[in-house]
């Protein structure tokens, strides 16, 4: 069952050692990507923390929020956090490559950032702290899946209506169809008698006419592919998969599909219908940007 990106979980867990408090937010995103709000003891365990969370939320944004009480720390020595002072320094590196940049970060500037000199004794006592932090992010996490699953139900409740009238327009975009080339044989012979005041016609000209018309308006193939595509739409709903990017491309062929019907049926009543299938489609490509 499909996922939506968008949730909340909050938890707490208690210890000897201190409580720790967890809020996660999740929201719309085409990848995934941490926003961390952590005290500055933990920031050397934060690539650890985006692991776990990766385990449950392959896409969107995350807002994490860790709060920290009753830990005592001491004052004994400074001392420099060599794991984050690298993390900084691989980052710093990435970013100089990417935008172009000159210049090197001088040792006043890095171990003014956040996580880079820390207390001996501090560090120890977050290190005690992270059985604890990751006990109360396991159950945050809990929380904003059940959020997600809830929102995924509703989601799917949306999209298969939608999808069933797609597959209702597009029946009587077809029946229709297969009666217009009749319809436009009538018109040209009444036109044709209206002109002429004729009551006899060259008939293999007419249906020369007829025929290239026919051939001009013929719509069978965009029905075939249309219908398919619900199919595989509906198959990918069902899946446990990460589908959202999949569905959005789904929802891209449908649409062409109908552009397509649109632009070679002259018939007010399939144009009619087109526009309530492109509606829903449009409906559709808005929802699926919300699933993972």
């Amino acid at each position: 069952m499909i996922h939506s990106m968008t949730g909340y979980g909050k938890s707490s867990a208690r210890s000897k050692h201190g409580t720790v408090t967890i809020e996660i937010r999740a929201v719309n995103h085409k990848f995934f990507e941490l926003s961390a709000k952590i005290p500055n003891g933990l920031a050397q365990f934060e690539d650890k923390l985006k692991k776990i969370i990766q385990r449950s939320a392959r896409r969107g944004k995350i807002y994490l929020n860790i709060e920290l009480n009753g830990l005592k720390e001491s004052t004994s020595a400074m001392i420099l956090n060599r794991d984050m002072a690298r993390q900084y320094q691989r980052e710093f590196t990435k970013l100089k490559k990417l935008l172009k940049l000159k210049g090197d970060v001088r040792m006043d500037q890095l171990i003014m950032l956040p996580g880079i000199m820390v207390s001996e004794t501090t560090k120890a006592d977050y290190r005690r702290q992270m059985p604890l932090v990751t006990k109360a992010l396991k159950k945050s996490l809990d929380e904003l899946i059940k959020d997600r699953q809830q929102e995924g139900k509703a989601l799917y409740r949306d999209l298969i209506k939608r999808k069933h009238n797609i597959q209702k327009v597009t029946k009587h975009i077809n029946e229709r169809s297969a009666v217009s080339t009749v319809r436009y044989k009538n018109r040209l012979i009444k036109k044709v008698r209206e002109l002429t005041g004729a009551k006899t016609f060259d008939k293999g000209r007419l249906e020369q006419e007829v025929a290239l018309f026919a051939k001009n308006c013929d719509i069978s193939e965009e029905i075939t592919r249309l219908r398919s595509h619900l199919s595989s739409f509906k198959k990918t709903l069902l899946s446990d998969a990460e589908v959202g990017k999949k569905l959005d491309f789904i929802a891209q062929e449908l649409h062409r599909e109908a552009n397509t019907i649109a632009s070679k049926s002259s018939d007010f009543k399939i144009s009619r219908g087109v526009i309530q299938i492109k509606s829903d489609i449009e409906k559709i490509r808005e929802q699926v940007k919300n699933i993972e």
